[in-house]
């Protein structure tokens, strides 16, 4: 499989939503929107206007939309990739957060809030991570100076057929510190929700 290889590079979405995301040009999602299928999963978006299809092929998956400011910018972004062995679901998660650790660059980002734990999906192993950094260097269309927040909230799972292989899902909000989404949460456990582990 063309995969990418590197758990490390499914883990945390943070390079991919933090610079994919602030071009969210493409493919516009219809509404109501359709499930997306991919080798070895689908994905249903969220119900929004402004989400578009930044990036697909065989393995991954890159949508993107604007917040109301030109610098807010929401992501979906889902990718097959190499897990290494793991024999418990305590260890799974262990290896999950270590990877999104791994690959956080420290002087870029800050990290605010780093939690992993067991995601109940029937049959498979699976990790929910929810993670809050300080985007010390995000890209931004208007030039403002300042920090931005990125909020991201993850599913990682191993597919049922091939443990070797990860299903990586991430729902993600960049923002100014004043202006969070009140419903992140609320929407991005509806994304999480709606994958379905399929053939890979």
């Amino acid at each position: 499989m063309r995969f990418l290889e590197r758990f490390g590079m499914l883990c945390v979405a943070l390079a991919v939503t933090s610079c994919v995301s602030t071009h969210p040009r493409g493919t516009e999602v219809r509404i109501p929107p359709e499930r997306i299928s991919q080798k070895g999963y689908s994905v249903l978006p969220l119900n929004e206007e402004g989400w578009v299809i930044n990036r697909r092929d065989s393995y991954q998956l890159v949508l993107g939309k604007y917040g109301k400011n030109p610098d807010e910018t929401f992501s979906l972004w889902a990718v097959l990739a190499r897990l290494p062995a793991f024999k418990t679901s305590e260890e799974f998660v262990r290896i999950a957060k270590e990877g999104q650790s791994k690959d956080t660059d420290p002087q870029r980002f800050k990290t605010m809030k780093h939690e992993v734990t067991v995601y109940p999906m029937k049959g498979v192993d699976c990790a929910k991570s929810h993670m809050v950094v300080v985007d010390h260097a995000a890209t931004k269309r208007s030039g403002k100076a300042g920090d931005m927040i990125l909020e991201t909230l993850t599913l990682i799972c191993a597919h049922p057929k091939d443990k070797s292989v990860g299903v990586n899902v991430a729902y993600s909000h960049r923002y100014y510190p004043e202006f969070p989404d009140p419903k992140f949460l609320e929407k991005a456990t509806s994304v999480l929700d709606s994958v379905q582990i399929t053939e890979p």
